[in-house]
């Protein structure tokens, strides 16, 4: 069961929040995910698996998942809430997950591993979070994985989707804690900048994967959204890739900071080469028997619909 919310251009509308960023993941950065989504779904394994536990998913629940990506953690989910083949009525047998993204690629694919694995409780939609008008005291549980920190006001968003939780529902969501904490970002950013000279500064919470860097200022803007019971801790992970450095390293480039940098300084081959060369070499302290393990440093906030 699908659904895709679609805007009349194919064009962004500037005039509507969070147009940038529309028009960021529905062009090659969201293509990108889908070509490596084998490999981000093992690395991102430990994460997805944390979220989930902390969310306390059960048979029944209505989850939403914002910013699905590719359907990882919507398929995950889904399986949660009504299990595959379980055969239940009654209560506990209805559970499903809407998941929303603004990109139409990646939804497409999401929506193309759903029907592959005969998930049927679960429903995808082209929407913004921020302004979709979710229906009122819908969710027991909304969920995300790196997908609400690109919101041009988070308290709109925040507001929005409070109002589509059930009293005694939950938000769980993960985000990164910093560039500093994370050398999946902090080496491939500092070996492109060696190369090719650093970027305009940016505010630290503009929309971005950084932007819940400050758990203090996030929790806040959850309370100042209608949310109570507003948690947050700083956890790490494992980000795992069985390939080793030859999957990382080059990963490393096609995505993030570094993949920006490279792109916007016109990079030459050479220093491309150059840069995923020094790349390599650092990632090398997280190699193990098994692949490259590189630690992740993150914020869960769990807040509560009053």
């Amino acid at each position: 069961m699908t659904s895709d919310t679609q805007p009349n251009s194919s064009q962004p509308d500037t005039a509507q929040p969070n147009a940038a960023q529309q028009d960021y993941w529905g062009s090659a950065p969201g293509q990108k995910w889908i070509e490596h989504e084998t490999v981000l779904d093992a690395a991102f394994s430990d994460v997805l698996e944390l979220l989930l536990r902390r969310a306390d998913l059960r048979p029944g629940h209505k989850v939403l998942d914002i910013g699905c990506g590719t359907g990882a953690s919507a398929l995950a989910a889904a399986r949660i809430t009504r299990p595959k083949g379980n055969g239940q009525t009654g209560p506990g047998s209805d559970g499903s997950v809407d998941a929303l993204d603004i990109s139409p690629a990646l939804l497409q694919r999401a929506r193309d591993r759903a029907r592959d694995l005969d998930i049927e409780n679960l429903t995808f939609t082209r929407a913004d979070a921020q302004t979709h008008p979710f229906a009122d005291f819908h969710y027991d549980r909304v969920i995300s994985r790196f997908g609400v920190m690109f919101f041009d006001d988070p308290v709109a968003a925040f507001g929005n989707i409070a109002r589509a939780i059930k009293p005694g529902g939950n938000m769980v969501f993960v985000a990164w804690a910093g560039l500093a904490a994370n050398p999946w970002f902090a080496i491939p950013r500092h070996a492109a900048v060696a190369r090719l000279g650093a970027p305009e500064d940016t505010a630290p919470t503009a929309p971005g994967p950084m932007a819940f860097q400050d758990r203090a200022r996030v929790c806040a803007l959850l309370a100042q959204a209608g949310f109570s019971a507003v948690k947050s801790d700083e956890v790490t992970v494992n980000l795992i890739f069985s390939g080793g450095l030859a999957q990382a390293a080059p990963l490393a480039l096609r995505l993030g900071p570094a993949s920006r940098l490279i792109a916007e300084s016109n990079a030459t081959e050479a220093d491309t080469q150059a840069i995923a060369a020094d790349v390599a070499q650092a990632f090398a302290a997280f190699d193990t028997n098994s692949g490259t393990d590189i630690p992740a440093t993150l914020n869960i906030f769990t807040a509560s619909r009053r």
